[in-house]
C-alpha cells in the first residue's frame, strides 16, 4: 500500500504543473524577467525617472500596456543583473588610456534615503510583514573631465555611480573606475570634498592604489563650505555692530580666497579667545585642512574650488527618485536603482546597457 505523503500539497500555482521555468540561454539574448532587451531598456528607463506607476502610465500612453507590478519587476530583474555585471567587471577588470593628458576632477558626497528591513514574525491581515525603516547614507563618487578654465567640460569624460555600502565600498568602485580610465595617465587630478573624514582620510589610500604621481595631485576643500564655518566664527565672536560683524567677515572671505593659507591662519588666530569653544574648533578646523584651502593656488592653475558637481549629483540621481516623499527601499533594491540613475544621468546609458548586454551574452 502506497504511503500517505504528509503536510501540505503544493498548489500548481498560475502557471500549471511546470512552474514559471527558467531558460538561461535566453540571457545570451539578454532577455530579462521575460521581456526582450529593447522592451527591458524603455520600461527601465521610465521606472528610473519617475515612480512605477507613472511609468506605466507614460508606457501605456506610447502603446505598451503594462502594469505597475510588471515594470517594478523588470527595472529590479535589470538592476540586479547590472550589479552582477559590475562585480564581474571588478573581478576582470580592463584598462584604457581614457584619462591620458587630461585635467580631471574627482568629488564624493552622500545622500540620505529610507531603507526598508521586514520584521520577522506573522505577516498582518493583509498578508504583510511589517517592517522597520531607516536612514541610510548612499556614497556616490564623480570622476569629470575639466576645460581650459577649470570648469566641467561639455561632453568630456564623465563617470559616476555610488553604493548604500560604507566608505571602503565606495573606495573600492572609484579606485577600479580610475584604475580603468587610466586616471595615473592624468596630467592632473584634483580631489574635492566637504572636509568630511570618511573622505579626506582616503585620498592618499585612492592616490597609492591608482599609482597616481603625488606631483599632480591637488587636494581642494569645498570653498563655499569653507565659508559656512567661517560664519559660524563671526556668530561666536562679539563685535560692536552689525556693520562691523559684516566688514570682518567680507575682509575674512577675501583672505581665505584670494591670499595664502598661512596669512588667512595668522588672521583668524586673532579671533581666538579663552573660553570660545566655537572658534577654536573653527580654527582647528582650518589648521587641519590647511594643505586644501589654498584657493588663490587653485584660481592661478584654473583648478575648480567648488564640489557643485558631486551635491548636484546627489540632488539628481537620489533626491529626485530614490529619495521621495514616504518612499521606502529594500537594501538591494536601492543599490541597483542607485547605480542605474548614476549611468542615466550622466549620458552614460547607451555605452552602459550595450556592455551589459555583452556581459549577459559573454
Amino acid at each position: 500500500m502506497k504511503e500517505k505523503r504528509r503536510g501540505r500539497k503544493r498548489g500548481t500555482g498560475r502557471r500549471s504543473v511546470a512552474g514559471a521555468g527558467m531558460f538561461p540561454a535566453l540571457l545570451l539574448f539578454g532577455v530579462i524577467a521575460g521581456a526582450s532587451p529593447a522592451l527591458c531598456e524603455d520600461v527601465t528607463l521610465e521606472g528610473l525617472r519617475d515612480s512605477y506607476e507613472e511609468a506605466s502610465n507614460a508606457l501605456r500612453l506610447r502603446g505598451r500596456d503594462i502594469s505597475a507590478k510588471r515594470v517594478r519587476t523588470i527595472s529590479r530583474a535589470v538592476g540586479h543583473a547590472s550589479l552582477e555585471a559590475r562585480e564581474r567587471r571588478l573581478a576582470c577588470l580592463g584598462v584604457s588610456n581614457e584619462a591620458e593628458g587630461k585635467r580631471l576632477a574627482v568629488a564624493m558626497d552622500g545622500g540620505r534615503i529610507l531603507i526598508r528591513t521586514d520584521r520577522r514574525g506573522r505577516k498582518t491581515a493583509k498578508g504583510y510583514h511589517t517592517y522597520a525603516a531607516d536612514w541610510r547614507e548612499p556614497k556616490l563618487f564623480i570622476i569629470y573631465e575639466l576645460d581650459a578654465g577649470g570648469r566641467k567640460k561639455r561632453k568630456g569624460l564623465e563617470r559616476c555611480d555610488g553604493t548604500i555600502g560604507g566608505p571602503e565600498d565606495i573606495m573600492r568602485l572609484l579606485v577600479a573606475e580610475l584604475r580603468a580610465m587610466g586616471a595615473q595617465n592624468a596630467k592632473s587630478i584634483t580631489f574635492l570634498g566637504d572636509g568630511a573624514k570618511w573622505i579626506w582620510n582616503r585620498i592618499d589610500q585612492i592616490i597609492e592604489e591608482v599609482g597616481i604621481d603625488r606631483a599632480r595631485v591637488s587636494t581642494c576643500l569645498d570653498y563655499y563650505h569653507a565659508v559656512e564655518h567661517l560664519a559660524s566664527v563671526a556668530e561666536a565672536k562679539t563685535f560692536a555692530s552689525q556693520i562691523e560683524k559684516r566688514t570682518w567677515f567680507d575682509t575674512m572671505k577675501k583672505l581665505l580666497k584670494k591670499a595664502p593659507p598661512a596669512v588667512f591662519l595668522a588672521e583668524l588666530a586673532k579671533s581666538r579667545r579663552r573660553g570660545n569653544a566655537v572658534i577654536r574648533r573653527e580654527y582647528a578646523y582650518f589648521k587641519t585642512n590647511m594643505s586644501a584651502i589654498d584657493y588663490a593656488k587653485l584660481s592661478r592653475e584654473k583648478q575648480p574650488i567648488g564640489s557643485g558637481a558631486i551635491e548636484s549629483a546627489v540632488r539628481r540621481i537620489v533626491n529626485l527618485r530614490i529619495k521621495g516623499a514616504g518612499t521606502f527601499w529594500k537594501l538591494e533594491n536601492a543599490e541597483a536603482a542607485l547605480h542605474l540613475r548614476c549611468q542615466l544621468k550622466t549620458n552614460n546609458w547607451n555605452v552602459f546597457y550595450a556592455d551589459l548586454l555583452n556581459s549577459l551574452a559573454a
